[in-house]
């Protein structure tokens, strides 16, 4: 994580940049937390293709680089929500993987946070099943959201409503009634193709780690 998003801060456009500059940058951002940014580190996200690596220098593969904007917007939510992931949940937390699910929500990682609420779901009991699908539509909602896909987006946050609603005033460390109005306010937003603050599950993003 902290080489994406070292190599996110320093590219403008996904070129080339000296691979000793990313590693200071990288370094950089891991020393609170404690990491060391290494060789090791990058192989993987070398293997998989996500970074381009050669002489002394790394960039973003070119088919990526029409999608710049969002690896950019990608990588930084990526090392914030890992940041603040280091820190332990609030004691008044009762449910750990409920607890990742919800801060990915609040980083802007709205697919990973579909698919670990979709997992749970599957898993869940009847008690809060009903809970983690409309944590699941929740999370696709804001991710069509993203994709400008305005009908689909209303459409799932209507159903997340929906099943979210049962759940007042709170469950499993989510505040659900202060929720709600914030959901309210986009279903507007959402029809008119509008900006606004997201809702906040759990994680404040003037924290550490969250921008």
């Amino acid at each position: 994580m902290a080489w994406l998003a070292a190599y996110a801060r320093l590219a403008t456009e996904g070129e080339a940049v000296g691979e000793d500059l990313v590693r200071a940058e990288a370094q950089r951002l891991a020393r609170p937390a404690g990491w060391e940014p290494s060789s090791t580190d990058l192989a993987p996200v070398v293997r998989a293709r996500v970074l381009w690596r050669g002489a002394g220098q790394l960039a973003l593969l070119r088919a990526y680089r029409p999608h710049w904007a969002y690896f950019h917007a990608q990588a930084q939510r990526l090392y914030g929500a890992t940041r603040f992931l280091l820190d332990p949940p609030p004691a008044a937390e009762p449910e750990a993987s409920a607890y990742k699910g919800l801060v990915l929500f609040d980083f802007g990682l709205f697919f990973a946070c579909h698919e670990h609420f979709e997992r749970l779901w599957r898993e869940a009991p009847a008690g809060p099943r009903s809970f983690y699908k409309g944590l699941v539509q929740l999370a696709a909602a804001f991710y069509h959201h993203e994709k400008g896909n305005r009908r689909g987006a209303a459409a799932l946050l209507a159903r997340a409503v929906r099943h979210l609603v049962a759940y007042r005033p709170a469950y499993l460390g989510l505040d659900v009634d202060t929720l709600l109005p914030q959901l309210a306010a986009w279903e507007g937003r959402f029809a008119a193709a509008s900006a606004g603050p997201y809702p906040v599950l759990v994680a404040r993003r003037g924290g550490k780690g969250a921008r």
